[in-house]
């Protein structure tokens, strides 16, 4: 028996009933983390950190196996299955050892894992920050499915006695985000060349910025001639092309409506390139260490969600009133969800946003008693100890009952 059988068998004979109190985090430099690392460890779990490579090669199989053989603990946990290899042998090792994994998508699964099922398992429970996309996950054959949409970290997300004004200035209206030119680059990179291929995904994204689908399948299957033949694979990575492209544009035609109104955007450089006066944009600014604070200088921050969400939450929703300040964030049915009516403010169109924008900026007793209630039921409901919580009760009643 070899070395690795020897240590599955090993691992399985430990096995026990209980709530898990050990967590193996497989870590590669993803934004929330960090944050999911102090929560388990706020709930009282033990957590051993494992910074995963760029690469699978030998040494990191040994270091992997070392780690898992040292801690012994009782599931992995992964946001949006890093750390697994794509041919699936890390799947099939926990499998074996009867060890499970929890992971947790906070970006579109379908573009992760569609096209790799040998990581589908039953020993997987996988958590996903949309619920559109619960349907997809069971239908690849993942049997623990779960909503879990995102949080806030409130004790990185406070507010502060006193505002950093000195260091932001005193903000009338701000959006901060991305363009996603770097990813789009990246994945339009694939077609360089290919100006047919290009010019059908330009279309589709064009199409798909105004659809209700998730998916830009159908987008592309009406344009590209043969799409529905391509290897899954080459599909995937189409459609991925289609919805950065479509969301940029999307993002960028719903910041530049607000620009005349004095909208102050801060994210990546390239917004110098898209904005209608390139003197809006602010700057970048650092998301542990400066977000915080910022969002404490400014009367109305504004939200625009991307089209990989189309009633999801994203981060802000959640940070800006941790943070104690006023948001005025696009209209989603699933806010209901989680908010009561007077703890948001929203719009649907870019004239509702101008609108309110204009009138909340009137009103500062208005947006504090708006910020104070949001944040109280971030504080109650939505903070990254909550969402932990979930996780250990579902890998409780499905590993360990």
């Amino acid at each position: 028996m070899d070395s690795q059988s020897k240590l599955s068998r090993f691992l399985r004979a430990r096995r026990h009933r209980g709530p898990p109190r050990r967590v193996f985090f497989l870590r590669q430099g993803f934004l929330l983390e960090e944050e999911c690392v102090r929560a388990f460890r706020r709930l009282g779990l033990t957590v051993q950190e494992f910074q995963m490579g760029e690469n699978w090669n030998g040494d990191l199989v040994a270091r992997l196996l070392t780690g898992l053989a040292q801690f012994l603990p009782d599931f992995l946990f992964s946001i949006n299955h890093l750390g697994f290899d794509k041919n699936g042998w890390l799947t099939g090792f926990l499998q074996k050892s009867c060890l499970p994994t929890a992971t947790w998508y906070v970006d579109n699964p379908d573009f992760i894992i569609r096209a790799y099922p040998e990581n589908v398992s039953d020993w997987v429970a996988v958590f996903v920050w949309d619920r559109h996309y619960l349907a997809g996950l069971k239908e690849m054959g993942f049997p623990w499915v779960t909503y879990l949409p995102l949080a806030a970290d409130a004790h990185l997300f406070r507010p502060y006695r006193q505002p950093p004004r000195d260091r932001f200035g005193c903000q009338a209206a701000a959006f901060v985000g991305s363009t996603w030119t770097l990813r789009l680059n990246q994945q339009l990179a694939r077609y360089n060349g290919q100006a047919a291929t290009l010019a059908y995904i330009e279309a589709a994204a064009a199409n798909f910025q105004w659809s209700s689908h998730y998916q830009a399948r159908a987008e592309l299957a009406d344009l590209y001639p043969g799409f529905e033949r391509l290897p899954l694979l080459e599909q995937v990575d189409l459609e991925a092309a289609v919805l950065w492209q479509a969301s940029q544009q999307d993002r960028v035609e719903r910041v530049s409506a607000l620009a005349p109104a004095g909208l102050k955007v801060y994210g990546d450089p390239a917004w110098t390139d898209f904005l209608p006066d390139p003197g809006a944009y602010g700057g970048f600014l650092n998301y542990h260490r400066e977000l915080p604070g910022f969002y404490q200088c400014v009367d109305v921050n504004l939200n625009f969600t991307s089209l990989q969400m189309k009633n999801g939450l994203n981060q802000r929703v959640f940070d800006v009133p941790a943070s104690g300040a006023f948001l005025l964030t696009d209209y989603k049915e699933v806010l209901w969800e989680m908010f009561a009516p007077e703890d948001l403010v929203t719009f649907r169109t870019p004239e509702e946003a101008r609108e309110k924008l204009d009138y909340y900026l009137k009103y500062p007793e208005t947006r504090r008693r708006v910020a104070a209630r949001a944040r109280e039921r971030v504080l109650s409901r939505h903070t990254y100890e909550h969402r932990a919580q979930v996780v250990v009760r579902e890998m409780t009643e499905i590993f360990f009952s």
